[in-house]
């Protein structure tokens, strides 16, 4: 059984975690609030944002074939969600699947190589989604 944190900004394809996780493990998923405006941002109004992030963590979780420990939404970038994750869960293992390209929202963008493939001594798996 691993500890394994899974940071994504969107719902996963269905099974698209079947080849990280094995059904022993426990996971931990954490979904950074990216879905809002510059000015959303800037106002702290991150109310909708956190709700749609929270929608999108209880898809994983309900999709995931391993049995969910945790979900929390945050406010920080995805980069910054997955050191906070790391420094909290001491997770085995961490997946990070953001979305790339014209689908990224502005907070998501370039963050995929903000992420190294290890962190503290914890591998890191980058998904592009």
């Amino acid at each position: 059984m691993a500890r394994i944190v899974v940071v994504s900004t969107t719902e996963l394809p269905e099974g698209a975690l079947a080849a990280h996780v094995d059904p022993s493990d426990d996971l931990i998923v954490v979904v950074p609030a990216v879905e809002q405006s510059r000015l959303q941002w800037l106002a702290n109004d991150e109310g909708d944002a956190r709700e749609l992030a929270r929608d999108v963590a209880e898809s994983i979780s309900h999709d995931a074939s391993a049995p969910t420990s945790a979900i929390e939404v945050t406010p920080d970038v995805p980069s910054q969600a997955v050191l906070d994750a790391i420094a909290e869960h001491e997770p085995d293992r961490v997946i990070v699947a953001l979305r790339a390209g014209e689908s990224a929202t502005w907070l998501e963008e370039g963050e995929l190589a903000q992420v190294p493939g290890q962190i503290e001594g914890v591998p890191v798996t980058r998904v592009a989604v």
